[in-house]
């Protein structure tokens, strides 16, 4: 398996494009969200648009996010915390949408493949591509922040791709600068970066503590018929 590291919505639409499998990383806080919803059974269906999410059919409950803020009259915000609290019942159809997460889930349309991927279940996504599914090549793709860097997607990114890496896959050179960078970058710089201060400042900085768990929500959501659903690694 070849693994690459592309950013934003050209690099989520190349990647489509080449016919690689795409896995999306928001991990302030879209990937995060997703995962958290799906372990509890729940179907995510990811709009770009809060029109469309707002008038989207058969939702179930309605999650919208702009500018990390709640968007006015949905059940809920972009927030792993509240969603991980909320008492959502297992086959609930939920719509979401964010500012920068469920963007790139669009621009990654035609993939043969569309994975959501953070922190929290970097291992589990990672062991997923390579458990014996035919994946000759996927493209982890750090959402960011309107089009800029964000260095919380990136590190989140380099430990999916560490892991894919010890599990033999090959990186290119990309990959691997994103590696040693998410390797060398201490947590607190992450709890303390431009994304990290806006949640503060919303008051939503308890979502850190989620959304910098390694490891802890062992699901990958995968996106089918146009709703992310989760599976998990046993």
């Amino acid at each position: 398996m070849m693994a690459a590291y592309a950013a934003g919505e050209k690099g989520a639409s190349r990647a489509a494009r080449d016919g690689a499998v795409v896995v999306v990383v928001d991990a302030y806080r879209a990937s995060t969200t997703i995962a958290v919803l799906v372990r509890k059974g729940v179907r995510v269906v990811p709009v770009a648009s809060i029109e469309e999410a707002a008038t989207y059919p058969g939702a179930d409950y309605r999650i919208g996010e702009r500018g990390s803020a709640k968007v006015k009259g949905f059940d809920f915000g972009n927030s792993p915390t509240e969603i991980g609290e909320a008492a959502i019942p297992d086959g609930a159809t939920v719509v979401l949408s964010s500012t920068n997460g469920t963007r790139i889930v669009e621009a990654a349309s035609g993939a043969p493949a569309i994975l959501a991927g953070a922190f929290v279940n970097a291992h589990a996504v990672a062991d997923f591509l390579t458990s014996g599914a035919s994946v000759s090549r996927v493209v982890v793709v750090g959402c960011g922040w309107e089009g800029h860097r964000a260095s919380e997607d990136e590190s989140a990114s380099g430990a999916i791709l560490d892991r894919l890496r010890d599990l033999g896959a090959t990186l290119d050179d990309r990959a691997e600068r994103i590696v040693e960078a998410h390797q060398k970058r201490p947590e607190n710089s992450l709890r303390t970066n431009t994304a990290a201060r806006r949640l503060k400042r919303l008051e939503y900085g308890h979502d850190l503590d989620v959304c910098l768990a390694l490891n802890t929500v062992p699901v990958t959501p995968h996106l089918l018929d146009g709703a992310f659903v989760g599976v998990r690694y046993q």
